[in-house]
């Protein structure tokens, strides 16, 4: 075969190939304030804090305070499995002070009538850590596919964060490295 119909049909392979649906990469990004940046999942999650009123969101709510999350995977690959929550914990640097910061999380959709981005006013403190969440309460929220934690200072993003939610067997296998018992029946 000559040499040109071989670059040509390899190059028609590598077009179709670019067509087929690839994995999403996670990506990272912190700006100034923001100066550290952990994110994982955390196994076996028990909600804490109080509830407030988040209209922006689809339960109309979420919890503020309880203690400071501690992840059990540092991972963006999350089982879409009830009582599991993922997110992010972020310290500005010291000298910020108390700042108002819209949460803002984009999801898949869980169906007719509900948001695909949920948000909700916060303030974060320069030189305390702050953490926000997504806890799987509810079989609606298990929604596989690619989801975006962000946090914005007025107009600028200063945290963003993508995971990546798997169901079935992939969820399986990463709960198994899980150090809680009993996740995976």
């Amino acid at each position: 075969m000559p040499v040109t119909t071989m670059m040509q049909r390899l190059a028609l392979m590598g077009g179709a190939l670019l067509l087929c649906p690839l994995p999403l990469a996670a990506d990272t990004f912190i700006a100034p304030p923001v100066e550290v940046l952990e994110y994982g999942v955390i196994c076996d999650y028990r909600p804490q804090g109080q509830e407030i009123e988040a209209p922006d969101t689809n339960a109309g709510r979420i919890r503020q305070g309880g203690d400071p999350i501690v992840f059990d995977l540092l991972t963006d690959q999350v089982p879409g499995v009830l009582g599991v929550a993922f997110g992010i914990s972020f310290q500005p640097s010291a000298d910020l002070g108390d700042v108002a910061v819209r949460m803002v999380t984009h999801h898949p959709s869980f169906g007719t009538g509900f948001r695909t981005s949920e948000s909700w006013p916060s303030t974060i403190t320069g030189g305390s850590g702050s953490s926000r969440y997504f806890y799987f309460e509810f079989d609606y929220e298990l929604a596989p596919g690619p989801w975006v934690m962000e946090v914005w200072l007025e107009d600028q993003l200063i945290v963003r964060q993508d995971f990546n939610v798997v169901s079935g067997e992939a969820a399986k296998e990463i709960l198994r490295a899980c150090p809680t018992d009993n996740l995976t029946s």
